[in-house]
């Protein structure tokens, strides 16, 4: 896998999250692991809110 497309797959599992998706339907959308998603929520969202 590509870098780019790894970001693109970062991105809109962070969009996912951010509207409110389920953790497994995001992993089935993107094929990123649960520790991913979940780091990804704890650095990049919370800290907004």
């Amino acid at each position: 896998m590509s870098t780019d497309e790894n970001k693109s797959l970062h991105n809109i599992a962070k969009e996912m999250i951010i509207a409110g998706e389920s953790f497994d339907e995001i992993m089935e959308k993107t094929h990123l692991r649960l520790k991913d998603l979940k780091r990804i929520q704890k650095e990049e969202i919370n800290p907004h809110f």
